[in-house]
């Protein structure tokens, strides 16, 4: 009688786990990006030198790529970009500053459907070099916090993404040659914003 009733147990138990639906593994996806970044202006918040008042970033293309995997509601992405950017002054010269953003971003996904909205943030290294002078180059850890829509058409897909890269620049820890080429004299955190589109293969 009661290997009976533990048989019967058994099988409603085999039955039960047969029927749960197992949760979804976790979908990797890379994904290429074209866009553009609205470079920060920096005339308000930097003293600068007399001899040129900086201006900022110019506008200029962004392109790289991110590799992430989502669970929904949760995403995780890694991302490698660059923009050929420039640095403007009153003087009507500028010169080359490129950047260089390496980020890693936990992501929140608010519909599980084929279109999903998402925001996120993240940390990584910020790289910039100036086409100047002895073209000094600085790397600090940076931010980045934005959000956008992923839409999904099977293994393929698009998105739109709105960040904001954070790149904060102590002047105290800065090499003398990056700061006297940027012509600044104060801490500040620079704000350049990438408005992007991107085309995603799902594995």
């Amino acid at each position: 009688m009661h290997t009976r009733h533990l048989l019967i147990i058994l099988l409603l138990i085999s039955m039960v786990t047969l029927l749960i639906p197992k949760p979804a593994a976790a979908i990797p996806a890379v994904t290429f990006v074209l866009g553009t970044m609205i470079g920060d202006s920096l005339s308000e918040v930097l003293q600068v030198r007399l001899a040129r008042l900086t201006k900022g970033f110019e506008n200029a293309p962004i392109l790289g790529g991110r590799m992430g995997w989502s669970f929904f509601p949760f995403a995780v992405e890694g991302s490698l970009l660059y923009s050929p950017s420039a640095i403007d002054s009153t003087g009507g010269d500028s010169f080359g500053a490129s950047i260089m953003y390496a980020e890693v971003e936990a992501q929140m996904l608010i519909l599980p459907g084929p279109v999903s909205p998402f925001f996120g943030g993240g940390i990584g290294l910020h790289s910039i070099k100036l086409q100047v002078g002895t073209t000094p180059r600085e790397t600090v850890i940076g931010y980045v916090f934005g959000g956008g829509v992923r839409a999904t058409f099977g293994t393929l897909g698009l998105r739109v993404d709105i960040k904001d890269h954070i790149t904060p620049l102590k002047i105290t820890e800065l090499d003398p040659n990056f700061v006297d080429a940027l012509g600044t004299a104060v801490s500040n955190n620079l704000h350049n914003i990438e408005f992007s589109g991107g085309i995603t293969i799902k594995f």
